[in-house]
């Protein structure tokens, strides 16, 4: 499927106005399948902004939720990530994993 990020790029700071006009987007809202989606069901009186904005106050409070809990989780040390990634790291990181134990002792 073919479909078009509104957003930057990353969190740091990426301004797409840069490189995208306001037309595009404008483009863009017309194909957009969520979109296009929504107000099918609303011609067809499926959906409305009642229903909707009930569906998005639960998925706030799903998240929540799933945040509060995961924040109940002790933090992974640096190097169990490093060392979770492959099944047998390679020598490099082997080198980086035992730099960094040295170096911080975690």
């Amino acid at each position: 499927m073919l479909t078009y990020r509104y957003g930057s790029h990353t969190m740091s700071g990426d301004d797409p106005t840069r490189y995208r006009s306001e037309n595009l987007t404008d483009e863009w809202e017309k194909k957009d399948p969520l979109i296009r989606f929504r107000n099918y069901l609303q011609d067809k009186k499926l959906w409305n902004k009642g229903l909707e904005d009930e569906v998005v106050e639960e998925a706030k409070k799903d998240v929540s939720e799933a945040l509060a809990a995961a924040n109940q989780v002790p933090n992974q040390k640096v190097t169990d990530l490093l060392k979770n990634m492959y099944e047998k790291p390679p020598h490099t990181l082997e080198e980086q994993i035992a730099d960094y134990t040295l170096r911080w002792g975690k």
